[in-house]
């Protein structure tokens, strides 16, 4: 998007606003998808952006969720339950029987505990589902199984009629370089040769983040897209134990697409500090390694002035310390209905904020492609219902 947009976009629509470029949304994806080839399966983590799974759906193989309220989404925008990764460490008779219900046993469950194998059995059991399973490898965290309970789960589906292992899953975190990568897919491989060969399985697919990286600050130094990709898909040419590969991304699919619009409603100076106010927050803007506006992002400036009237410091609506934005911006003298353009905000700002702090607003959040221009896909929306009683005995 380009200076014509955001200020037609900051015309059309109030501040705080998230944008969407669903045109460079689709480039991402079929630019993944192209250089990785046919025979990888790309898979979209949806916590990234829940937003994004409609005009995802016709161009991506998967998504994976972690929630049952992430799933309800899914079965709203009209995602097939077999394009779906049943994910997640909280995984309750509750949830999975409803899920189980819904997609009538379609789709991918992962487990990631004893537990999780419990209670996924007993759930499809009881509606004759053949369930079709990847068991999580953790990486030395909270997620998934180490090796010794993986293969005693393992063991316990083999005799079980209704949950069927087709691979493994492992992902062990984000901003990650190719050397890691490759060394986490070689030791992969290695043990899916050992479980294919101990285990008489005839085929394991693998279902693997590689945690890309994506270029959030002026400081970062990241390799382009382009050269992550070919980099990996060489990798993964000496992955050929695994009968097939997924791919599962979040940050490095949407990060690029999105844009967090907010706009200048105070200018002051104290003791010797210049500070702008602006009508959004840390509460809805979030990059990955951000430390109290000590890092700058990316950002369009409207207007552009080109007068020094020394540094800023951005802050945010919150009645915190806390929400500083940036510091230390050269951005002329700011007025109150200047706006601020935030790039590479496509990926965890609109979820993972602390949008209930203070009862603020939720932002709007506005689509855009070259063929239909801007338009609402969620309204302004109050958070003052949700922190506050809905039923009282005293009402």
């Amino acid at each position: 998007m380009e200076k014509k947009d955001f200020e037609e976009v900051i015309q059309k629509f109030d501040t705080p606003c998230y944008v969407f470029d669903l045109d460079s949304l689709e480039k991402r994806v079929r630019l993944i998808s192209d250089m990785l080839g046919e025979d990888i399966t790309t898979c979209y983590a949806m916590k990234a952006n829940p937003f994004l799974i409609r005009p995802m759906n016709e161009y991506i193989d998967r998504f994976e969720v972690c929630s049952p309220g992430e799933y309800e989404i899914c079965m709203r925008q009209g995602i097939q339950p077999e394009k779906i990764v049943v994910s997640g460490v909280n995984k309750t008779a509750c949830s999975m029987d409803r899920i189980i219900e819904l997609s009538k046993g379609k789709g991918i469950f992962t487990i990631e505990s004893f537990r999780h194998y419990d209670i996924l059995s007993k759930c499809t059991r009881e509606y004759g589902f053949l369930l079709n399973v990847y068991l999580r490898l953790s990486s030395s965290n909270q997620f998934g199984m180490d090796k010794g309970t993986l293969e005693e789960v393992l063991k316990h589906a083999q005799t079980d009629p209704y949950i069927n292992v087709i691979g493994i899953h492992y992902y062990s975190g984000t901003q990650k370089k190719l050397k890691k990568v490759e060394r986490e897919l070689e030791e992969l491989s290695e043990y899916g040769a050992y479980l294919k060969e101990t285990y008489r399985l005839e085929r394991l697919e693998l279902e693997y983040g590689p945690g890309l990286s994506v270029a959030y600050f002026d400081t970062d130094k990241v390799d382009a897209a382009e050269v992550q990709l070919a980099g990996l898909r060489e990798i993964l040419k000496n992955t050929d134990v695994f009968s097939h590969i997924s791919i599962e991304m979040g940050r490095f699919i949407a990060s690029e697409c999105g844009y967090y619009i907010t706009k200048v409603v105070d200018v002051k100076t104290t003791e010797n500090v210049n500070y702008c106010i602006v009508d959004g927050g840390i509460h809805q803007i979030n990059y990955y390694g951000q430390l109290m506006g000590m890092k700058k992002p990316q950002i369009t400036y409207l207007p552009q002035r080109t007068e020094n009237t020394g540094k800023w410091t951005m802050c945010g609506s919150l009645c915190t310390i806390n929400d500083v934005i940036v510091r230390d911006l050269e951005i002329g003298k700011p007025e109150i209905d200047d706006c601020m353009v935030f790039h590479t905000c496509g990926a965890y700002s609109v979820t993972e904020g602390m949008a209930l702090f203070l009862s603020r607003e939720l932002p709007q959040i506005i689509f855009y492609s070259v063929n239909k221009g801007f338009w609402c896909v969620r309204k302004p929306m109050g958070t003052d219902i949700i922190n506050s009683e809905t039923s009282s005995r005293f009402a």
